[in-house]
């Protein structure tokens, strides 16, 4: 089976077109040591490469306003770790400074190698 350092790099290739072109912030995320983003969701959160933003991977503790943490992770457990359906919900994000954002995300799942990933559209909300 492939690490999962190589399905990364695979997943970058298959969606890097997708990702850059994508209207949305959007990340691949595998587990909380492996995820890749693109440059809007990047800016969405206060970073200036995905780079950057990917470095801190645990994505639950760092993006997520402490009160929508259980909201996002309940919403992950049903919809994405047995690969069901598609979920949209709204949460509050946080920023690299700490201040926080109305968003909405739409989590999909998706079977990718041998791996469940959660594929997540994420866009402000006024």
């Amino acid at each position: 089976m492939d690490t999962h350092k190589q399905v990364m790099k695979d997943l970058e290739k298959e969606f890097g077109l997708l990702m850059k072109h994508s209207t949305d912030g959007v990340y691949l995320w595998l587990d909380e040591e492996n995820m890749i983003c693109n440059d809007k969701l990047a800016k969405m959160f206060g970073y200036s490469t995905p780079k950057e933003m990917c470095s801190k991977c645990a994505f639950l503790e760092n993006f997520v306003a402490e009160k929508d943490r259980q909201k996002f992770s309940s919403n992950y457990h049903k919809s994405i770790a047995p690969l069901s359906s598609p979920a949209r919900f709204k949460f509050h994000a946080v920023r690299k400074d700490g201040s926080t954002f109305l968003a909405e995300t739409d989590m999909i799942p998706i079977s990718f190698k041998g791996h469940a990933i959660a594929y997540h559209f994420v866009r402000k909300l006024k």
